[in-house]
């Protein structure tokens, strides 16, 4: 019996930008910074839309409802397509996998417009973020210039607070029918910080990335 094995040749991008991390003069103001987690090149962007995908209440969903999650997060990816906007995402698990109790279903397609995806670890839940270098999403992820980060609860996390972000205007209802909030409302968030001062930093020599609004 002969079997195909398909090889992709790994993307390796070169950075040429230097990133100097703000100074924290007020943690409150700190959304995200991790340290050895994350991957990609040095940038520093100006943040306009975080998308947050509650992790219990994920976990806490019918399996077959899981799926509605993944559906979401494309309509929102297409929603903000064109229009010039820094999106970040922010999910439990393990993003991309075939397996929803392990985190959402999406094909790359869904989250092909965000500028960073963050997988969340949720002990609680058995969420652990798992990025597979050898994986077809990753390769994606490294061709479109996509920052991965990943949250797990150890030193690697020295801060992650998304209840600052309960403060901001969740626009979740400008991009699904009521229909669809009435399921997924209290898991899947959309928050416009475009009238923000919200900034994503990464610095790949000092292997940190940090998102924060004006300190």
């Amino acid at each position: 019996m002969k079997h195909l094995l398909q090889c992709r040749p790994l993307q390796i991008a070169h950075n040429t930008e230097e990133v100097t991390m703000p100074e924290e003069t007020d943690s409150s103001k700190i959304l995200l910074k991790i340290r050895k987690a994350s991957m990609g090149l040095s940038t520093a962007m100006k943040i306009d839309a975080i998308v947050v995908v509650d992790p219990v209440g994920y976990y806490n969903m019918e399996y077959k409802s899981k799926y509605e999650i993944a559906k979401a997060v494309g309509a929102i990816n297409w929603y903000f397509q064109n229009q010039n906007k820094n999106l970040i995402l922010f999910t439990p698990g393990r993003i991309g996998t075939s397996s929803p109790e392990l985190g959402v279903p999406t094909t790359f397609a869904d989250i092909s417009e965000f500028k960073m995806i963050c997988e969340v670890s949720e002990v609680a839940a058995g969420y652990m973020p798992e990025l597979s270098y050898g994986s077809h999403i990753f390769q994606d992820l490294v061709e479109a210039g996509i920052l991965y980060g990943a949250i797990f609860q150890n030193e690697t996390t020295i801060t992650y607070q998304p209840e600052m972000l309960r403060g901001y205007q969740n626009i979740l209802g400008d991009i699904l029918p009521a229909s669809d909030i009435e399921k997924i409302g209290d898991i899947l968030r959309v928050y416009a910080v475009w009238d923000e001062e919200c900034y994503l930093y990464h610095d790949i020599r000092e292997e940190t990335m940090m998102c924060s609004f004006i300190l």
